[in-house]
């Protein structure tokens, strides 16, 4: 009876684990983290990244008055900034410089004064365990 009880509590517990990182998607698949007032995702790994930029809500904010960059850190304290181009009605795409990079950071600039910056760890170095 205790080895049930033990399995049903494992069960359970990973369950809520799988829950919780499932809650930290965003609407497209991204990673997703708030910064204040605002929710950033992020995603990709390729030859680009997207971003987009949500109110506390998760609704999404037009990227007309929103300009930014992304920051590539590197090893060795490198880093290389490149202009997040908007993309649709509320995303922004930037390109990746090269795909060795340990965090990214997207800088947003919100018409009125806003600023919205986060890091971001390399989903593919992640996923590869290199990082």
């Amino acid at each position: 009876m205790k080895t049930i009880t033990k399995i049903i509590t494992l069960l359970t517990f990973c369950t809520q684990i799988a829950s919780a990182q499932q809650s930290s998607l965003g609407p497209h698949s991204g990673r997703l983290k708030t910064v204040g007032n605002y929710k950033i995702e992020l995603f990709g790994c390729d030859d680009h990244i997207e971003v987009y930029l949500f109110d506390r809500d998760t609704n999404a904010i037009s990227n007309n008055n929103v300009t930014g960059l992304v920051e590539f850190f590197f090893n060795g304290q490198e880093t290389l900034s490149y202009p997040l181009v908007h993309y649709g009605m509320d995303g922004f795409t930037a390109k990746i410089p090269a795909n060795t990079f340990l965090y990214s950071k997207p800088i947003l600039n919100i018409t009125g004064g806003a600023i919205v910056t986060e890091k971001f760890e390399n989903e593919c170095l992640m996923s590869a365990g290199k990082n």
